[in-house]
């Protein structure tokens, strides 16, 4: 979403070996490199409505927010 910092990536725990995974280069890992589990997609939550979406999303999948004030409206 636009209102997420491009440099802003927590490091991600493994949920079965515990350890951390810092991203490479900017880059999130898809695997644990030390278990080989699928670690879980990277989500934000929006501060209009409070869904998580990917981050790879540029606007709120359920409200359309994109950052601007006003432009989220939420679904019923």
């Amino acid at each position: 979403m636009c209102f997420r910092p491009a440099n802003l990536s927590k490091p991600v725990v493994c949920p079965n070996c515990g350890k951390k995974i810092p991203t490479m280069a900017g880059i999130r890992q898809k695997k644990c490199p030390f278990c080989k589990t699928e670690l879980p997609e990277e989500t934000i939550t929006c501060p209009e409505c409070g869904h998580e979406n990917p981050v790879s999303n540029k606007v709120c999948a359920n409200c359309g927010f994109n950052g601007k004030p006003g432009s989220g409206k939420v679904k019923k």
